[in-house]
């Protein structure tokens, strides 16, 4: 009896972790946050295992941070996802990736430095990251990536001082490329995390 029940209680177990494990955002989908996310250390390469290994799932997300306004006294009357979006802005700061990777390489530094030189500036702003990959993997593989560009590029943005309240986070994988090709040339610009100012909207 106590064998049968003891086998229960693992097969419960194991299947609340595969459960738990498999669960992949759409693209698109608003990231939750979590507290603080530290991206792998500089030369860890993240390697694509393929599709079929087993081995896509994404870093677990545990804790939450989206939907509250970062400045209660200020402009915002809901969730700061909600405001009007200017992906113009910020454009020429886009950063890039080298592939199966989310470290943030030493030549964007300038560009995230800048992005958050302009948010100081604007306090009333808020921001989405968009993290983007090239065609190549699998989907459920370059949603995890994606994620994984867009988080390390939001902790970037709170180390350089910027409320972690004011910057939320999408993946879009493979969805969303920005140079459509099949060579390195393209895939280059598509490993990216773009960045999109959300404006308060006027009553």
């Amino acid at each position: 009896m106590k064998t049968s029940s003891l086998l229960s209680i693992l097969f419960a177990g194991a299947a609340l972790t595969l459960g738990s494990a498999g669960c992949v955002h759409k693209p698109g989908t608003i990231t939750p946050l979590p507290d603080s996310y530290r991206p792998p250390p500089p030369g860890t390469k993240e390697t694509n295992p393929g599709p079929g290994t087993g081995m896509e799932t994404p870093r677990p997300i545990t804790t939450t941070d989206v939907g509250t306004p970062f400045d209660t006294n200020g402009p915002w009357k809901g969730p700061i996802e909600d405001g009007t979006p200017d992906a113009v802005t910020l454009k020429p700061d886009t950063v890039y990736f080298d592939l199966d990777s989310s470290t943030i390489k030493k030549t964007e530094d300038k560009k995230l430095e800048d992005v958050a030189a302009y948010l100081k500036g604007h306090m009333a702003d808020a921001l989405r990251v968009e993290g983007n990959c090239d065609e190549r993997g699998t989907e459920k593989y370059n949603l995890a990536l994606g994620e994984r560009r867009a988080l390390a590029v939001r902790e970037y943005l709170i180390n350089l001082g910027i409320d972690s309240r004011q910057v939320v986070t999408v993946t879009y994988g493979k969805a969303k490329p920005a140079v459509d090709g099949h060579n390195e040339a393209a895939w280059s610009k598509n490993r990216r995390g773009d960045f999109v100012l959300l404006v308060p909207k006027t009553p």
